[in-house]
């Protein structure tokens, strides 16, 4: 049953990384860039709806800043990531909970730190989609604990 999980992890994982666009490269260090929301390109994780839109970096090779479109009512299940990530909610109401913590609602202006490897669960709880702004010093990755 790991390897399965091991093995879901990982496709997860490339699906995410393939969510670069020619946006999100890096600008040469004299440029200032401006990206309309409307521009921001949204690619699928991989799981459930939810939908990950990079404006700077690459979440497969190290640090990056994201957009995560989270849909309404949707429950992750309980993961981990290797790396910390710093998060901004900028639409909806969004729980991440750790195991035995509150689950507090997080609207939008709330900001939140996620330690690497500790298992948690995150939520959208409003009616509406819910929107985040992520940074992370490394790759990106998603793993589901098992049972």
């Amino acid at each position: 049953m790991l390897t399965y999980w091991k093995v879901a992890s990982l496709g997860v994982l490339g699906l995410m990384c393939s969510a670069q666009a020619s946006l999100a490269q890096s600008p040469k260090s004299s440029e200032s860039i401006n990206v309309p929301a409307d521009q921001v390109p949204y690619k699928d994780v991989g799981i459930g709806k939810l939908q990950l839109g990079t404006v700077w970096g690459d979440s497969s090779k190290g640090a990056y800043g994201a957009f995560l479109r989270i849909p309404a009512g949707f429950v992750s299940p309980v993961h981990l990531h290797t790396g910390d990530y710093y998060a901004v909610v900028v639409e909806g109401t969004v729980v991440n909970f750790e195991e035995g913590h509150p689950e507090i609602l997080l609207g939008p202006g709330s900001y939140f730190f996620q330690r690497g490897k500790i298992d948690h669960v995150t939520k959208c709880v409003s009616n509406t989609d819910c929107l985040f702004y992520m940074s992370q010093s490394q790759s990106s990755d998603f793993i589901i604990r098992k049972k």
